[in-house]
């Protein structure tokens, strides 16, 4: 805590020495002009060492405090947003929209952008008016998602993929275990694929002011041409940005010196937030920073989750959790662990979980017990459903000469080896296995949103749904953002809208020093040794 205090005072006055500059005289501009470009993750995390060899992504929580800067400017009249190389997904650019949002209710604000597609043009929208140069790329078309099933390629080579799921929609692995994608997951792919373009086109609607029957209208058509948009109202002006932007308009770089910053008061309470981020594996978190299908990306560890929110339970600044997930589950011990370390401190302070883009299987587990929970309509969660899946390397064996031989005492003792598909016996157990599971994932949910098993099992059997069907279903309490959900638990805990917020990151080994095979493998390892997983479909990312 005394380290905590130092750093507010050491803060506080560097925001003094900036805000006397501020003071000085000189012109202030009337309007400043921002970029977005990039991905917006969540929030700032702390940099690791390849991480220096790259620039780090600006986060949404330093946009938002960009905005937040900009609007309590009195001098300021108003903000051009320049839409660049944007790379987000649509409950991203959800929040994003929300932001700007905010900010145009009490200045004006313009969006300039070369290129729009779906998710684009929902920020671009949140704006006042809207231009793009007459050769602009628009790719307003609705809403797709595709899947290629390997198992007839696979079988080629001799390999197949055993399977055991509940229920019918947990479509987890399909891939690897079904030539085509069966009636279900169509199904629940159609449906969700629907719902979402419902929210995207009620959310332009309400910012051009026209009916959402239009906006899809638009998307039927395939709006391509800035002339065409301009037509329908999709845009307001054709120009290039040498007609928009004058001598007015300042970069928010070149403005910074005008702008004023608030101190800090230190000792304050304040909110935490911990973040569930990737697959959920036993052990320390670990990330791979190669971008490859199941070996990629980041880890969030029970073990490291688990430290970071008994930080923030036993930190007496703390007066509410937010449990940040993007997540479509993994490890069904790991979920477990995290989430009965959320239903014991949440009988302490207030926990509110928030979804991103993905909260889906077991990253909808670690959070069904908190206080209240928050989601994008346009979040992919749900899929409360278990499954099993193992290799089946037999016929390769077969047919490249491979002969392993296994000695045991036990008849369940070589499970989960690749040489065999499971006997009779072993797919009892292992059936009996998923099925516990599938109930105490039905009661952990049932117990946190207060339905009956039977009621979740009617949402559940490993279905998908949006964010907006879930509230629906009364698996979320509010369609919001990060931003909803850090104000959410300001008031639970009774704090002011301002208080400040810690992200919390428990010190993790950042595994794979180099790139060798050896190193890939062994950051899959906590899966690869489990029976039984919660894991949602992987569904590509909706732009």
């Amino acid at each position: 805590m005394e380290q905590l205090l130092i750093q507010d005072y050491a803060y506080n006055a560097a925001v003094a020495l900036k805000n006397a500059l501020a003071d000085l005289p000189g012109p202030r501009p009337p309007l400043v002009v921002l970029d977005l470009s990039g991905s917006y993750p969540a929030r700032n995390l702390p940099r690791r060492p390849l991480d220096l060899l790259q620039p780090r992504p600006e986060s949404l929580e330093e946009f938002c405090f960009k905005l937040s800067t900009l609007r309590n400017t009195p001098w300021l009249r108003g903000v051009v947003l320049r839409i660049g190389d944007l790379q987000v997904d649509l409950s991203t650019a959800y929040a994003l929209r929300r932001a700007i949002a905010d900010l145009a209710s009490s200045k004006l604000v313009h969006v300039v952008a070369n290129s729009l597609n779906m998710a684009q043009y929902l920020v671009a929208s949140a704006g006042g008016q809207l231009a793009v140069p007459e050769s602009a790329e628009l790719n307003l078309s609705g809403l797709a998602l595709g899947r290629t099933y390997l198992k007839d390629a696979l079988e080629r080579y001799g390999i197949s993929f055993e399977k055991i799921a509940i229920q019918e929609y947990k479509s987890a692995f399909s891939e690897f275990t079904q030539s085509a994608m069966d009636d279900f997951d169509r199904e629940q792919r159609t449906a969700l694929l629907r719902q979402l373009q419902r929210s995207f086109c009620e959310e332009v609607a309400s910012s051009r002011r026209v009916q959402p029957e239009t906006v899809e209208a638009w998307l039927q058509e395939g709006v391509s041409s800035a002339r065409r948009a301009k037509e329908l109202g999709a845009v307001d002006r054709i120009a290039y940005e040498d007609g928009l932007l004058g001598s007015q308009h300042l970069s928010l770089a070149q403005a910074a010196r005008f702008l004023k910053l608030s101190p800090r008061r230190p000792g304050e309470p304040r909110l935490a937030v911990v973040s569930v981020l990737g697959t959920i594996v036993t052990g320390k978190s670990r990330r791979n920073p190669l971008p490859l299908p199941l070996l990629g990306g980041a880890m969030s560890g029970s073990e490291s989750v688990i430290r970071a929110l008994r930080l923030a339970e036993r930190d007496p600044l703390v007066s509410a959790v937010v449990l940040y997930v993007d997540s479509g589950g993994g490890s069904a011990l790991a979920s477990d662990l995290i989430a009965h370390e959320v239903e014991r401190i949440r009988r302490k302070k207030p926990v509110v979980g928030v979804m991103g883009t993905l909260a889906a299987s077991g990253g909808y587990y670690v959070l069904a017990r908190c206080s209240r929970i928050v989601a994008a309509p346009t979040t992919l969660t749900g899929s409360i459903g278990v499954l099993s899946v193992k290799p089946v390397l037999q016929g390769f064996n077969q047919k490249y000469g491979l002969n392993p031989e296994v000695i045991k005492t036990a008849p369940l003792a070589d499970l989960l080896s690749s040489d065999h598909p499971f006997s009779e016996q072993e797919r009892a157990v292992v059936e009996r296995q998923v099925a516990e599971i599938y109930d105490r994932f039905l009661g952990q949910v049932a117990a946190g949103r207060g339905l009956s098993k039977q009621q979740v099992d009617a949402v559940g059997r490993g279905r998908i749904w949006s964010g907006k069907d879930a509230l629906d279903h009364r698996l979320v309490d509010e369609l919001g953002d990060l931003e909803l959900g850090l104000q959410r638990a300001r008031e639970l805990a009774g704090l002011p809208s301002d208080s400040p917020v810690w992200n919390i990151e428990a010190p993790r080994t950042l595994q794979l020093p180099d790139l060798e095979p050896a190193a890939l493998l062994q950051s899959w390892l906590p899966l690869l040794r489990e029976r039984v997983l919660l894991l949602a479909s992987d569904l590509p990312t909706l732009r």
